[in-house]
């Protein structure tokens, strides 16, 4: 079994290195492919997988290239994991709306509208690489905003697309940790878009969404993008789902942005500004010819579980046995609020013969409804944009996103946006 991944130079491919030589699957190669500027990166993770994989008494062959059309050729699976524009760009999405009032975020409003944009002109030659030179492979994307651009893949036609997220793995882990239960005891449902989902908890197949809320696992969470959000007395317990972090953006979009601008305005800069950093000692770490496992280092990187969510997706589409999965995928009624074209983020049932959406257990709640419905059209908007180079169209995503207050800041986001953009976005016409 081959496997491509493209992106390869992330300082992410350690934890995905470890998950593959792991897993209970015939892989003999895994061709890590990136651009020629990151060249040097990719060459230090080839010889860190090499050491790893003969520390594990693995024969495993690890290729770096700068030919993405060599690793995708014959690929089983091909892994997107690359960043258009890398942190540089990263930090201008962060950094950029917030000079319009609105939070930056790499995956959420106007910094995830830009982040797709330049993301998904990519993504489609990918596609159309995938279909000649791998038409069989299953296309896994983990490059943001996920679902987002899973759903432009979807739009062009690639139907063997699944889109990962590492959210409903931690959420998973934050329940057992809470509650105190075995890993084995619980299940989740998970309901929404990527980044916007609600999740159903259970243990032992009982209900225990309200333990875990009344627990103040949300809460906890959520102080990390505010910190001084005032709560309305019993707010979390009250919604009757345990809401993906990301919903702090919209809930409580005053004090997220103002921990946004305090981040900007502090020595240590945004959240790319501290990953920059965190990168440049780990790849330090990884040059280390004695390193032959992942270091612990890696997990203030972000991303934790994401060789369990890759690898656990690449075994069940390789399995006979349907195995349930939290994954990026096409609606079809799975979600009744959301038309069936929809990528949704939602349980599915996962073997040889695909993934199949399972159908939600009751109807969405409409606080939470409400918002994944415009954002899902802002989504469809955002694809619509990308791949026609439509300037009305892309002002009419932002106008369409809750978080964006009005036509005038959709015009001036999308003009600050464009502007520093111009290298990487589609000419909008």
């Amino acid at each position: 079994m081959k496997i491509c991944v493209i992106g390869a130079g992330s300082s992410y491919t350690p934890e995905l290195v470890e998950g593959v030589l792991a897993a209970p699957l015939p892989i003999e190669e895994v061709w890590l492919a990136d651009l020629p500027e990151g060249r040097e990166r990719v060459e230090v993770i080839a010889r860190l997988a090499r050491r790893m994989a003969k520390r594990a008494g693995k024969a495993v062959r690890f290729v770096p290239t700068e030919d993405r059309l060599r690793a995708i050729e014959g690929a089983a699976f091909v892994l997107n994991q690359f960043r258009v524009g890398l942190l540089r760009m990263r930090s201008l999405d962060e950094r950029l709306p917030l000079r319009h009032g609105v939070v930056g975020q790499e995956t959420t409003g106007p910094g995830g509208f830009a982040n797709a944009m330049r993301t998904i002109p990519v993504v489609r030659q990918i596609a159309e690489e995938v279909a000649l030179h791998a038409q069989d492979a299953w296309l896994l994307n983990f490059t943001n905003p996920a679902g987002l651009v899973t759903q432009a893949l979807v739009d062009l036609g690639h139907r063997r697309a699944v889109g990962l997220c590492n959210i409903p793995r931690i959420t998973e882990r934050m329940v057992v940790a809470g509650a105190g239960v075995p890993p084995d005891a619980v299940r989740i449902s998970a309901f929404g878009l990527n980044h916007l989902t609600g999740t159903h908890v259970f243990v032992d197949g009982q209900d225990a969404t309200a333990m875990v809320l009344a627990s103040g696992a949300a809460e906890a969470e959520l102080r990390k993008s505010a910190p001084d959000a005032r709560l309305p007395e019993g707010f979390f317990p009250s919604l009757g789902f345990f809401p993906n972090p990301y919903l702090n953006y919209f809930f409580f979009p005053q004090a997220t942005y103002r921990h946004a601008l305090e981040d900007a305005l502090s020595p240590e800069g945004t959240r790319a500004q501290r990953v920059q950093a965190i990168e440049a000692a780990l790849f330090a770490h990884y040059r280390q010819e004695d390193l032959d496992e992942k270091p612990p280092e890696l997990s203030q990187r972000g991303g934790a579980f994401y060789s369990e969510v890759a690898v656990n997706t690449m075994v069940a589409l390789s399995s006979d046995t349907p195995c349930e999965l939290v994954l990026n995928i096409e609606n079809h009624g799975a979600i009744p609020e959301l038309p069936d074209e929809a990528v949704v983020e939602r349980n599915a049932l996962v073997d040889r013969m695909g993934v199949r959406p399972v159908s939600c257990e009751e109807p969405m709640p409409r606080v939470l409804g409400a918002i994944v419905q415009a954002v899902k059209e802002y989504e469809f908007l955002t694809v619509q944009a990308a791949l026609e180079g439509s300037r009305r169209k892309a002002r009419e995503a932002l106008l369409a996103h809750p978080l964006v207050p009005g036509a005038e800041a959709a015009e001036g986001l999308l003009a600050d946006l464009a502007a520093v953009n111009a290298e990487f976005w589609p000419v909008l016409r």
